[in-house]
């Protein structure tokens, strides 16, 4: 039996500024909550009827619109070294540049590449270049992502592309030059860049909800027939699993071949190519379950954090083996959690 996909992570917690006051946002049995707001689905409730929201409801909400949100497994971390340090300002930054805007252009005086002289590039003002980028464009990263398949997240894009597509009102100068909206035109796309400043706002939460973020889109699209998104779904899977594949094998990671199995399946050898469900990426992946002590994880059939039951590979090819692991380190270390087998 398979354990529900969210059962081998550790409660996290983060702050974030509320108003005039740090509030705690926590994680756990997959669910956001603010925990400084007792009345939180009232204010939710109040929110969707035009009332104001204060940061740390308006950071729920923000949650469940990307829960299925396929942006989120292209900009998130895809191993525990692929650390993303995002500064909230940044989106705050982002979200400034809504009313109003129509148009942008390079900075002047960049350097070849897009770098100002003297300035050091962080992955803050990367993300901020690359979603606003991304924005401007009124288009989804690019994978064939969210405009595919179920939930809000999707439909929001796709709206927004296709408004802007067919009214023409996007003008494109050529490589380096400004792009700019049509009068009136731009609703649509301050839609859309409101949904990259909250999507990278969760993101600033840190990398414990970076991962529980990604889980939970890939847990969401788990449950939905994959051939609507398989190209993303791959590429997904792909940049999670040929890392972790590598390590256990001790070879490059372009050197693992990855394909999307139709099924909710745990991780299989077929015999050129490893196969895995999207559902991997949530429930072993997500809980930094891929490979502990020299086994790589194909799922996980029980599990009551800090400890948990897997299926595990010795060796490619091999019949997986049921052990009995323990976390060691909480997901709030900076190296997110560390496992190790304690039984058969």
């Amino acid at each position: 039996m398979t354990a529900p996909w969210w059962t081998a992570f550790a409660p996290a917690e983060a702050t974030w500024r509320c108003g005039d006051q740090q509030h705690r946002l926590r994680w756990e049995a997959g669910r956001l909550t603010a925990v400084d707001h007792p009345e939180a689905e009232g204010e939710l409730v109040l929110g969707t009827l035009g009332g104001d929201q204060p940061d740390c409801i308006r950071l729920l909400r923000a949650w469940g619109e990307h829960r299925d949100d396929l942006d989120v497994l292209m900009l998130g971390p895809r191993s525990a070294t692929d650390t993303l340090t995002i500064d909230s300002r940044d989106a705050e930054r982002l979200r400034m540049a809504l009313p109003g805007w129509t148009a942008y252009a390079p900075l002047p005086g960049l350097a070849p590449g897009g770098v100002i002289p003297g300035m050091p590039l962080t992955w803050g003002s990367l993300w901020f270049r690359i979603l606003r980028s991304f924005a401007v464009n009124a288009r989804s990263l690019p994978r064939g992502t969210a405009i595919y398949g179920p939930g809000p997240a999707a439909v929001a894009a796709r709206a927004a592309r296709l408004h802007t597509t067919h009214a023409g009102a996007f003008l494109s100068q050529g490589p380096g030059r400004a792009r700019a909206f049509l009068r009136g035109m731009g609703q649509d796309v301050d839609r859309e860049l409101a949904r990259r400043a909250e999507l990278l706002e969760l993101l600033a939460l840190g990398p414990a909800f970076q991962f529980r973020l990604c889980a939970t889109v890939a847990a969401a699209w788990s449950e939905h027939d994959p051939r609507t998104a398989r190209p993303a779904l791959t590429a997904a899977l792909a940049g999670r699993l040929a890392p972790a594949v590598a390590a256990w094998l001790q070879i490059r990671p372009d050197e693992v071949r990855v394909s999307l199995a139709d099924g909710p399946g745990g991780l299989l050898w077929d015999g050129d190519r490893w196969r895995a469900g999207i559902r991997w990426v949530a429930a072993v992946w997500g809980a930094g379950l891929a490979v502990i002590d020299g086994h790589l994880v194909a799922d996980v059939t029980h599990a009551e954090f800090p400890n948990a039951d897997v299926l595990a590979l010795e060796a490619p090819g091999g019949e997986p083996a049921a052990l009995a692991v323990q976390c060691e380190r909480a997901a709030g270390s900076s190296q997110g959690p560390r496992w190790r087998i304690i039984g058969p």
